[in-house]
């Protein structure tokens, strides 16, 4: 992780202020832009933890990611699983999302973090992929899955 960004507060934001801004961001400009920002954050998660164009045991990328993003991380989430596809993509699953925390929803509701995969597994594969949300805690699941698959 780099160097502490603010000296007195910290890196890290209150949960609240985050998901005002992704759910005002997503009602105001859609769905697509949020994704797009999470996709750009596992693209550069990619980069820091050396994973561009490698590939890696599905235990280790688990645990680099959960390093990473967890709680010694950003605390984006707890990464559970990576289990990798027939496909060549992954399913993913979190818990502690933040976008999903106190949230209650008929649908899927975690578009940042789901990018946050995309980016990062197209990052290490060179391959463009494509995320839905098969599962998520604002719908009443125990975890949120993420099955992450490559374009065509």
């Amino acid at each position: 992780m780099t160097a502490t960004l603010r000296p007195e507060l910290g890196d890290f934001m209150s949960l609240i202020c985050f998901q005002y801004l992704r759910q005002v961001a997503e009602e105001t400009a859609g769905r697509a832009l949020i994704i797009t920002a999470g996709r750009q954050r596992g693209q550069d998660l990619a980069e820091q933890l050396g994973l561009l164009g490698t590939t890696q045991e599905a235990a280790v990328l688990r645990e680099k990611l959960d390093q990473a993003l967890g709680g010694d991380g950003t605390r984006l989430c707890l990464v559970q699983s990576v289990t990798p596809k027939e496909d060549g993509g992954y399913e993913i699953r979190v818990a502690e999302g933040a976008c999903a925390a106190g949230v209650t929803s008929s649908e899927p509701f975690c578009a940042f973090t789901m990018g946050v995969f995309m980016g990062a597994i197209s990052a290490m594969t060179g391959q463009r992929m494509l995320g839905k949300e098969s599962e998520c805690c604002a719908t009443g699941a125990s975890t949120c899955v993420y099955q992450i698959d490559p374009v065509g």
